[in-house]
């Protein structure tokens, strides 16, 4: 049976009064941060918080929240965070999914910083998270980690990383997505801070979603050491102005499934993490990282096959570096042509001033489907027309948008494919009626 120390535990004992935790009002040492943890696992005791049973909570970017993670790993229970957008009346429905024992207000949680008597040490092999997917391909389902797959997903990205004790890494993803844990892992495992709030002064490491990148990239100090980029396609022209700009930047390709990062840039496989392509293209993973399976409401189901998950992304080797290509799930036929959506959106976010696109099928009686693309443009002045006539010299017309729409309100950092589709049912009934 493998154990190692808990992170916060282990960094309390070699490097005290090093800070865990930063934020604008004050910072806590790793000796604090351990002693906080215990404060809040004694409580979960006294509640009756037992082993594998599984604890809720809308995941807020606290310190609560953090030291809820870790308490829940002493005791052996699941930590199951929630989305801070759920609506209250979803509420009750992932609990139920989730079968939880317990849901807490993590503002309830004690802190004290009564140092504990003893040191933690955590199975690599116990269940640790469930996390919903982002569902942006269809329905959400609950990905079950053990703390395995956290840790060595965090250790085999901490070198290539440069992640020092000295490092301090921006909480800059929520903590209910598993890149967020992520954060956490790399930056306690090597005794760095993590600092929370949206404070870019004096930080080393952040990791941004291309849309955050977009919105900060004039904030972002040049002295940072990595911008861990990934979450959602790269527009090339965002990766020209952030390297212009001379900003560190680390694209990544991860997923929910394999506890976030598999490979760096140029398609770099990290350690603890296989990859293999099938001869349909589709992209296979497994090694450390790999999650459990999917919770069903009584029993995690096993999702891999002999020890890989097809991904359902497709993709190729080109030198020995990893290419992603796209979605399986995602392409469709247009007059008895393939199309891989994730190509047109790479044409069209290679336009000038487009920072991002989605492209989706639309039926159509004599091709069967054509493209049609949503499209975040910067000047407002793209057309139809003058779209297609830019993309002539990128792609064959029978891959050109037949319509283009402007990105609805509200979408949040990474589109959700099914609120797209939805929009788009409700944006054409409305066309429809207005020709009536």
């Amino acid at each position: 049976m493998e154990y190692v120390n808990c992170p916060l535990s282990e960094n309390a004992r070699r490097s005290p009064d090093q800070f865990a935790l930063i934020s604008q009002e004050r910072s806590w040492t790793y000796r604090e941060c351990d002693a906080m943890v215990h404060s809040i696992a004694v409580y979960l005791k006294n509640l009756g918080v037992q082993e594998n049973q599984r604890v809720a909570f809308v995941a807020n970017t606290s310190i609560s929240t953090v030291c809820l993670f870790f308490a829940l790993f002493r005791l052996k229970a699941i930590a199951c965070p929630l989305s801070i957008r759920i609506p209250e009346t979803q509420l009750p429905k992932n609990l139920e999914q989730l079968n939880a024992h317990l849901f807490l207000n993590t503002e309830s949680l004690p802190l004290s910083t009564s140092p504990p008597t003893q040191a933690y040490s955590i199975h690599l092999d116990q269940l640790a998270t469930f996390l919903f997917t982002s569902g942006s391909s269809g329905t959400p389902k609950i990905v079950c980690h053990s703390f395995g797959n956290h840790y060595y997903n965090a250790m085999g990205a901490i070198l290539p990383l440069q992640l020092e004790p000295s490092s301090r890494w921006l909480l800059s993803l929520p903590l209910f997505h598993v890149s967020g844990i992520g954060i956490l892992f790399r930056s306690f495992i090597r005794g760095a801070a993590v600092v929370l709030g949206d404070n870019f002064n004096s930080i080393s490491h952040v990791s941004l979603v291309p849309t955050q990148l977009y919105r900060m990239l004039n904030e972002i100090d040049q002295s940072l050491k990595c911008i861990l980029l990934g979450g959602a396609p790269i527009p090339p022209s965002l990766l020209h102005e952030a390297k212009a700009a001379g900003l560190p930047i680390y694209t990544t390709y991860g997923m929910t499934e394999m506890g976030s990062i598999i490979t760096l840039p140029f398609g770099k496989v990290l350690p603890f993490r296989n990859v293999k392509i099938e001869k349909d293209q589709e992209i296979w993973v497994g090694g450390k990282t790999l999650f459990k399976g999917y919770w069903n409401g009584s029993v995690v189901v096993k999702a891999d096959i002999d020890g890989w998950f097809p991904t359902k992304d497709l993709g190729r080797w080109a030198e020995g570096e990893l290419e992603v290509i796209g979605r399986k799930d995602r392409q469709f036929i247009s007059a008895g042509e393939n199309i891989q959506p994730e190509e047109i959106e790479r044409a069209l976010c290679s336009l000038p001033r487009i920072r991002q696109a989605t492209v989706l099928p639309l039926a159509d009686e004599e091709f069967g489907q054509r493209p049609i693309a949503f499209i975040q443009d910067e000047t407002g002045n793209y057309t139809l027309e003058t779209l297609r006539e830019a993309l002539n010299t990128r792609l064959p017309r029978f891959m050109h948008p037949v319509h283009i729409f402007p990105y609805p309100a509200q979408m949040g950092l990474k589109p959700s494919l099914a609120a797209l589709e939805q929009h788009l049912v409700q944006v054409l009934a409305s066309s429809a009626k207005n020709r009536e």
